[in-house]
Formats: C-alpha cells, structure tokens, sequence
C-alpha cells in the first residue's frame, strides 16, 4: 500500500503541474478509466459471443483517453482498418479522425476524406494507427467509408511504415 500511495501522490502533482483546464480534462480521465478498469472483469465475458462485429470502413465513437505528448486522445470518431474483426474478438485496428476546419491545414501524413461525418471535412490520422478495446467504443457504426477514402489510408499508412522501415535499414 505504501507504493501505491506514492504514486498516487506523485501522480496527484503531476495532475497539479498543468494548467487548470488539463487538471480537469485529466480528473475527468481518471474517473473514466477506473470506470473501465471495474468493468474489464467481466467485458466481455459476459456477452461472449456477442460483441460487435465492425467491418472494414465502418466509423465508429472511440475514448482514446488522455495519452501523453502528441498521442491522440480524448472522444472522437474512427475508422475501423482491420479485414477480419470478429464477434468474438475484444480489440479492433482502427485509425482515428478528426474534424478540418476551413483554412486549417492538413499534415503531411494525415489524409484529406472529404465530408464524412455531419458534413464536415474529415481527415484521417494514420500515423496514429492503434488497437483499441472494444470497451473504449462509445457509439457504433455512424458512417461508412467508401472503397476510395479506404485506399487513401491505406496508401498514406504504406507511405509511413516505407519510410519508417527505409529509416531502420540505413541504420543497419
């Protein structure tokens, strides 16, 4: 109990070193994360072999949670990539999207899909690709991505991994 005390403090002045909007958005994790962390014992055990099935293409709402540096985080859409998700599966690949306001620029690495979500320009992260629990969905299917908009991610995320992979090589 005495270590977990000590984190809790050194956490508890971690939380007290940000500003007072990133306290509060952190709380407001910590709360939804033992939420998440209670109810782990018995996702999804009990409705085995009854989780979603998410298709390829498929948007959904996902808590990506409050990550560290430039991670992303928070509620927001993503776009299921993985081919063979099952009913009996607890995770899913997916690559999250985000909202572009007029004039905003798009990253090198982000993909531009036009208007997916409530008629507003919609890009995709793919350097952010990551497995996440089925748990941390908070809204099924709410939009579909076309055969084209899948193949720009695809293409995006090939271009990434060929440069990170080039990267290793030279220094072999």
């Amino acid at each position: 109990m005495e270590q977990l005390d000590k984190a809790l403090e050194n956490l508890k002045a971690a939380i007290l070193s940000r500003s007072p909007k990133t306290q509060g958005i952190l709380v407001e994790w910590i709360h939804k994360w033992a939420a998440l962390l209670r109810n782990e014992k018995t996702f999804p055990r009990n409705r085995l072999p009854n989780l979603p099935y998410y298709k390829r293409g498929d948007v959904i709402r996902v808590e990506f949670g409050f990550n560290v540096g430039v991670e992303f985080g928070g509620i927001h859409y993503a776009v299921v990539v993985e081919e063979n998700n099952n009913k009996k599966s607890e995770h899913v690949v997916v690559v999250p999207l985000t909202s572009r306001t007029s004039g905003k620029a798009v990253f090198k690495n982000d993909v531009l899909l036009g208007n997916v979500i409530n008629d507003v320009a919609t890009v995709a992260k793919p350097n952010q690709i990551r497995v996440i629990s089925k748990m941390r969905i908070k809204r099924k299917k709410i939009a579909r991505l076309s055969g084209k908009q899948l193949q720009l991610i695809d293409d995006q995320l090939k271009e990434i991994l060929r440069l990170e992979l080039d990267k290793q090589t030279e220094l072999v």
